[in-house]
């Protein structure tokens, strides 16, 4: 056993004999005893321990042994003592330096960031007025939350006994914005109220300059005596020194006296600004004082002013000139697309556009004949600054010549300029041959359109006009070559590809068609034309689709809100779809624009004797009486109208009445025999059957005459079938064009459905042209009250007679 002990190096340890270090018992250390009694761990109750007492849990006894010292159940830092709180960032000392800082503020720190929020006030007010999208609500009212700051603050300085200098510069700012946010959003009474709040305030620094922005409002409230009031007061405040600004102002009181009707006293204004510093819109409006007064030697001094305007422009001194230098080319192409470049050359086209139209104006008063007063304009051009005008305006001379239908002259001033260098060149020769296709020499435009081909081979009105004259010899297959040729120089032109879509009607490919009046459309963007609208809805009309066809039109009545030939074309294509609400609501709205449209006034009156209400019918009639007094058609229509509603006498008096007027209208007389043979009046029906047989020999002997025929038997008669039945002529949609042309359409003719139109009554009573069929159709039968009596008749008896065939349809 002693081996076994010595061996082992732990030995010893749980032996009794044991280092006293490790045998330490808490209990008998006093100093951790007085300790723990005097802290708070001492107050605590023992943690009691719990044990697995094999089938429960239980408590036991504290052992003797030293317990583990219990974790604490308090956050860290509580103190039952109220007086002390947790603070280790000492916070607490901190707000009450800042309170005791804030106290401290003096009114001149208070004052300071009061305007340092007006001023954010007033920036975001600013942004928001003004930029591509402006928010005009927001902008008033930061406007007028930064006036009701500044407000505050000059009512703070006041009761502070004014010790504090208050920034009126500030004040001025926030007014002005705020009256000129009031005139953007059109609230000129406010504006006008705040600017006059501004003007009565001595301490606002050039505050009559605001009398400008005064006058501006009074102009757009039309009160222009107030305005020029304004703008003098405003003048009379600006030094000599800001030139500029009162030429403008001076300016502006010229306007107003145009407006007026003062032109003298305008055109005072304008001859200062001229003499002072002319510019190119003032020399206009002077002229236009000088036309408006009728004087000529003014006008002409006038003139003579503007041209003697210079603008400091060349663009061949800017741009280097062609070398081998490929920098230049560089340069010269950032030149060309400068800003400054662009401003320069809208400036210059600007003044030659003021001069031409200047030039077009007075021509026509300067001079007794509109063409010595032309070549005037051109002479003293020519002399002027502006010398390369004169060359466009001799060609603008011929464009003026053919709005006078003066065509002789026009080829005449062209072919003047036949010689002349490329670029004047071609234009004189497209112009001719456009005028020689007006005349319908084909031949001539042909002619000029191959020059200008051979002048400049990629110029596309000249393929155009070329094409143009194919279409005008039925050759479509080179016309379609010709507009393909200039729709591969130029694939937008309009031209081109609305003359394509033409041939392509003509050969009754009509889906070809539209899918080239959709590219004009795809190319023009928003825009829409209504000879292209009408088109498209044409070749859909004349395919049988009546619902896109209504679609397209009513899109191009949307444009064309006044032309009674669509609007007329809706109805019908409404009547096609068995809408007959809609038929009668267009048809009648053409007869408002158009009421003399003889087609429309039949429908309508047919509309109305179908709904029995023949009243209205009777009107529609007598109104278009007055449309050719001399013709007896409509009178017929409305004698067989009251004949209808039974008002037999009222019927006899209006037959007999025609019957005077037009003694050789056969309709009239089979009207008049058969009234007075319903009513057994066997002599007057013998008169007028007399009468009709009369008439109708001589028919038959003019034939004879006019044929070389043999005669026909005395008793052979003329039926009534042999006459026409009148109802107008027909005419078809090919004589309608799509609205820009001179007859206020532009396209092709179209084969669409006949209707009625105003029918051609020439020549008609000595030809026999009226036989007469009832176009209100059979009337209701009469009750018969009697026994007919049985008369003879030389001629014919009744049963030959179709009496319903000679009353008025």
């Amino acid at each position: 056993m002693q081996s076994n002990y010595d061996d082992d190096i732990y030995g010893g340890f749980n032996t009794g004999v044991a280092n006293k270090l490790f045998n330490y018992d808490a209990k008998e250390d006093q100093a951790f005893q007085n300790a723990v009694r005097t802290s708070s761990y001492g107050k605590k109750a023992t943690t009691p321990k719990f044990f697995w007492n094999g089938d429960k849990i239980g408590s036991a006894e504290p052992t003797t042994a030293m317990a583990r010292p219990s974790t604490a159940i308090r956050p860290v830092g509580y103190s039952s003592h109220s007086s002390k709180l947790f603070d280790p960032l000492n916070q607490a000392a901190k707000k009450i330096v800042v309170m005791e800082s804030k106290k401290e503020e003096t009114p001149e720190q208070r004052y300071k960031n009061l305007e340092t929020k007006i001023y954010a006030l007033l920036e975001e007010s600013i942004v928001a007025s003004t930029g591509p999208k402006p928010d005009m609500a927001s902008g008033l009212a930061k406007a007028k939350e930064a006036s009701s700051l500044d407000r505050t603050l000059l009512r703070m300085r006041d009761q502070d006994g004014g010790t504090y200098t208050h920034n009126f510069d500030l004040t001025f700012f926030v007014l002005f914005n705020l009256a000129n946010v009031y005139a953007k959003n059109e609230m000129y009474i406010e504006a006008l109220n705040t600017y006059t709040l501004m003007t009565k305030n001595k301490m606002f620094p050039n505050v009559n300059r605001l009398k400008i922005n005064m006058g501006n409002i009074y102009f757009q409230l039309g009160l222009y005596t107030k305005a020029i009031k304004m703008y003098r007061m405003a003048l009379d405040q600006v030094p000599g020194n800001q030139k500029e600004l009162r030429l403008k102002i001076t300016h502006n009181i010229g306007i107003l006296f145009i407006r007026m009707g003062q032109y003298s006293d305008a055109a005072t204004s304008f001859e200062f600004i001229m003499s002072e510093k002319g510019d190119l819109k003032t020399g206009l409006h002077l002229i236009l004082c000088y036309y408006a007064l009728g004087d000529v030697e003014k006008i002409k001094h006038a003139f003579q002013l503007l041209l003697d305007i210079q603008i400091d422009y060349n663009e061949e001194e800017k741009l280097f000139q062609a070398n081998s230098n490929p920098s230049h080319d560089y340069i010269n192409e950032l030149i060309k697309s400068d800003e400054l470049h662009n401003y320069e050359r809208k400036l210059r086209q600007l003044a030659e556009k003021n001069i031409l139209i200047s030039a077009n104006l007075i021509s026509t008063i300067i001079d007794d004949y509109f063409n010595d007063g032309y070549s005037w304009c051109v002479e003293t051009i020519k002399n002027s600054y502006f010398s390369t005008l004169a060359t466009d305006l001799e060609l603008k001379k011929a464009v003026i010549y053919l709005k006078q239908d003066d065509f002789q002259q026009a080829i005449d001033t062209l072919k003047y300029f036949e010689k002349k260098e490329s670029n004047i060149a071609i234009n004189a020769a497209i112009n001719l041959s456009f005028i020689y296709i007006l005349k319908k020499d084909v031949a001539a435009a042909e002619t000029y359109a191959e020059a200008a081909k051979k002048i400049d081979s990629y110029c596309p009105a000249a393929f155009i006009n070329s094409g143009v004259c194919f279409m005008m010899k039925n050759d479509y297959e080179s016309a379609k070559l010709m507009f393909t040729s200039a729709l591969d120089i130029d694939s937008t032109s309009f031209e081109a590809l609305y003359n394509i879509g033409l041939i392509f009607t003509k050969l009754a490919d009509h889906n070809s068609a539209l899918l080239y009046f959709r590219k004009i459309i795809s190319s023009l963007g928003h825009e829409q034309h209504p000879e292209v609208l009408y088109q498209i809805a044409h070749q859909y009309d004349l395919l049988g689709d009546v619902s896109t066809a209504l679609e397209y039109y009513l899109q191009l009545l949307s444009v064309v809100q006044q032309d009674n030939k669509i609007i007329q074309r809706i109805g019908e294509l409404y009547e096609a779809d068995n809408e007959r609400q809609q038929a009668y609501h267009y048809h009648h709205e053409s007869y408002r624009i158009y009421p003399i449209e003889a087609s429309v006034i039949n429908w309508l009156c047919s509309h109305y004797i179908e709904l029995q209400v023949v009243e209205k019918a009777i009107g529609f009639y007598e109104k278009a009486v007055l449309r050719n007094p001399q013709d007896p058609y409509y009178l017929l229509r409305i004698a067989g109208c009251y004949r209808r509603i039974g008002n037999q006498q009222k019927s006899m008096q209006l037959f007999r009445m025609i019957h005077e007027h037009y003694p050789e209208n056969t309709d009239c007389l089979r009207a008049l025999m058969h009234l007075n043979q319903s009513q057994g009046n066997s002599e007057a029906y013998e008169k007028y059957a007399s009468e009709l047989q009369k008439l109708e020999k001589q028919k038959e002997v003019r034939q004879r005459i006019g044929t070389g025929r043999a005669p026909t038997s005395g008793n052979a008669r003329i039926s009534s079938g042999d006459y026409g039945v009148r109802t107008g002529s027909a005419v078809t949609h090919e004589g309608y064009q799509a609205p820009g042309t001179a007859s206020g359409h532009h396209g092709t003719a179209s084969a669409g459905k006949s209707a009625d139109a105003s029918p051609d009554y020439s020549n008609s009573f000595s030809q026999g042209a009226y036989a007469y069929g009832d176009p209100l159709g059979p009337p209701q039968e009469r009750p018969r009250t009697g026994v007919r009596r049985n008369h003879t008749f030389e001629d014919e008896s009744d049963e030959e007679i179709n009496t319903y065939d000679l009353l008025p349809m």
